[in-house]
């Protein structure tokens, strides 16, 4: 079997994020969002503070998918589930953006070899293990969500890599990942 390519998405640091405010918050979007964490969130209106540029991808409070890239994450992986969370300024200034973003679920993975060096519960180095991919669950897939106690990590293959950088994503960089 052909090993495929791995990609951590990743915040560029460049890019700004949403100043939480009112119930844009770590509360009420948990950074770690399980099964049951995710049962309980709603399509929700959420308010945020100060000035936003729109980034494709926000990693805080939580990893949330721009509403132009949501059908494409859905093309790659019909699996994943979403609930949206339109958001709107704190003060409700009549010219402030109020942009459509997604949260999406995917069941962890454990998928992350040994080899891979963490510090402080993030990966330094991360590595994915190849006994694990090459397992039948795995076969087809081309995102993968893992969890690491201080980090939650998001993964594309190559096919799906290439087709979420022909959209130009804003603030957001692909890492590649070793595979052992």
């Amino acid at each position: 079997m052909m090993q495929t390519e791995w990609f951590q998405i990743k915040k560029d640091p460049d890019a700004p994020g949403i100043a939480d405010g009112g119930n844009f918050n770590r509360k009420n979007y948990p950074y770690f969002v399980d099964e049951k964490t995710f049962s309980k969130i709603d399509d929700a209106v959420a308010f945020y503070s100060g000035k936003i540029i729109e980034c494709d991808v926000l990693f805080e409070p939580t990893l949330l998918i721009h509403d132009r890239l949501q059908q494409l994450f859905k093309f790659l992986d019909p699996d994943l589930e979403f609930k949206g969370v339109q958001l709107y300024e704190i003060s409700r200034r009549e010219k402030a953006a109020m942009p459509l973003y997604w949260l999406p679920f995917l069941p962890t993975s454990k998928i992350i070899s040994e080899d891979s060096l963490i510090l402080l519960g993030k990966a330094k180095k991360l590595v994915l293990d190849s006994k694990f991919l090459e397992e039948k669950i795995f076969a087809g897939k081309r995102i993968l969500h893992c969890t690491l106690p201080a980090e939650d990590i998001w993964l594309l293959n190559l096919d799906a890599a290439e087709c979420f950088l022909r959209r130009q994503p804003v603030g957001v960089l692909l890492e590649k990942i070793s595979v052992k």
